[in-house]
């Protein structure tokens, strides 16, 4: 082979990726390759970081709940929201064995999220008291929400009021 069918060679070559990574996000656009779900907690001004740390027993206590569907189709989730302590760790596979302050359910279309306002009580005082948010998806065929596995959580300190 000469130097110049070489160069020929190299530029068809280079032509042909340019083209097979040009279509191939064409023809396999629609395609979910890693479905996932999100879930966040923000702050009362609907920022990370800014949670309270501090709350009074019983006092109402505000946050955002974030939700962000990549699973490729429309989803029907719920959150927990529950109260534990520094006892038992959460798990990715089985529900946080706490009390379960409130739930929140949402659908989303593919590739929606939603940010809402959410809020609880924590009628019990007490030092290092974890708070839960675990995600769970609905599943037609068993009628029933599963958790995901999804979870986030904060750390709160509750006072008797007085």
């Amino acid at each position: 082979m000469r130097i110049d069918e070489k160069i020929q060679a190299a530029i068809m070559l280079f032509l042909l990726a340019i083209g097979v990574l040009t279509v191939a996000p064409v023809i396999f656009g629609d395609r979910v390759v890693e479905p996932f779900s999100e879930l966040g907690i923000l702050g009362p001004g609907m920022m990370l970081g800014d949670y309270p740390n501090q709350v009074i027993s019983g006092e109402r206590v505000d946050l955002f709940l974030y939700l962000g569907n990549h699973e490729g189709r429309i989803m029907y989730y719920q959150v927990d929201v529950r109260l534990g302590d520094q006892s038992i760790n959460v798990s990715d596979t089985q529900p946080y064995p706490g009390q379960i302050l409130t739930s929140y359910k949402r659908v989303l279309l593919d590739e929606a999220n939603i940010t809402v306002p959410i809020w609880f009580n924590i009628n019990e005082s007490g030092e290092n008291r974890r708070v839960v948010f675990e995600l769970y998806k609905y599943h037609s065929d068993t009628r029933d929400f599963r958790y995901d596995g999804n979870w986030v959580q904060l750390w709160v300190n509750v006072t008797e009021t007085g």
